[in-house]
């Protein structure tokens, strides 16, 4: 079968325990898990728009399968480990008995400084190609 597109787009609160400060690390960290979702072959095209002052993320991913894929499952997995792989965590992204059993991976940030993704919307629809 032949390649099919999916657009996702996930809303995020991005926290941590230790305020964000004006030195640029929020906008560090998500440069950081762009650049990570740019190492999967899946990822499509990837569109960020932050407001760094209220740390309000929306991260826009297309996502490219077989019709027959789960392709918005496929997004949320390459996020997750994008995430984490640039020390973060994340809340809502996956289901709470798979996100619960996550390891914890090392990075820049540790304990209070550690980058928080909390969901608060994702939506998947289909892209029309010519």
């Amino acid at each position: 079968m032949s390649d099919d597109l999916r657009r996702v787009r996930g809303v995020f609160h991005v926290s941590r325990r230790v305020p964000w400060d004006v030195d640029d690390a929020l906008r560090s960290h998500l440069d950081s898990v762009v650049d990570a979702l740019t190492e999967y072959d899946v990822a499509a095209e990837i569109d960020l728009d932050a407001d760094l002052e209220s740390a309000r993320v929306v991260l826009a991913l297309t996502v490219v399968g077989d019709p027959e894929s789960d392709r918005e499952s496929s997004a949320r997995e390459v996020l997750s480990d994008a995430i984490r792989g640039c020390g973060g965590r994340h809340e809502g992204l996956l289901p709470l008995g798979v996100e619960s059993r996550l390891p914890m991976r090392s990075g820049p940030w540790s304990g209070l400084r550690t980058p928080n993704w909390t969901v608060h919307g994702f939506t998947s629809e289909p892209v029309e190609t010519d």
